[in-house]
């Protein structure tokens, strides 16, 4: 059975109040500190009164605890947009939503996210591809393919049809492997 709790967070002398819904206090908690993490939070309290998830940010942070997206689905933000891309504006800053879900799935911060349904409003994590940098054609396992593949003999020809990249797009990347260090 689920419950409703309110979340305060306190920032830069500012406060909101979000919705979170949980399995019980401890889940209730854990998705705190998740929220907490994304938002970066100076501190927060947790109230075990009834508030409502109807906003979009309390029914993106359910929808995160509790994974209810699906892969076939895009995920349309319903909320602000800044440049073409979902925000969210909180304690006085705008705060993109795709590097905010990366917080608060607590996804390395080097990542750069891009959607692979190249829908612009799409914030479902399953849509997400991460990247070690904006220009990269490849993702961190797609290059782990490309490694993968280079270390059975596969040409470069053969890899870039693989992974649906250009060929000098694998030569770089095998390139930069070979130089990087240990």
């Amino acid at each position: 059975m689920n419950e409703n709790y309110t979340l305060i967070g306190f920032r830069n002398k500012k406060t909101r109040s979000i919705g979170v819904v949980a399995n019980d206090s401890n889940h209730a908690q854990a998705q705190a500190l998740d929220i907490s993490r994304a938002l970066g939070l100076e501190r927060f309290t947790l109230d075990y009164k009834h508030k409502s998830v109807e906003d979009p940010v309390s029914k993106l942070f359910c929808d995160l605890a509790y994974s209810n997206f699906s892969h076939s689905v895009c995920y349309e933000w319903e909320g602000s947009y800044t440049n073409s891309s979902p925000v969210l504006y909180a304690f006085g800053s705008r705060l993109y939503l795709r590097n905010l879900i990366l917080d608060y799935m607590d996804i390395r911060k080097d990542s750069v996210v891009k959607t692979e349904c190249n829908n612009k409003e799409c914030v479902n994590p399953y849509h997400f591809s991460y990247k070690t940098d904006k220009a990269s054609k490849l993702t961190g396992g797609d290059k782990r393919m490309l490694l993968a593949f280079h270390s059975q003999g596969a040409s470069v020809s053969q890899i870039a049809k693989a992974l649906n990249v250009h060929r000098s797009t694998v030569y770089r990347n095998l390139n930069e492997h070979l130089h990087a260090g240990p």
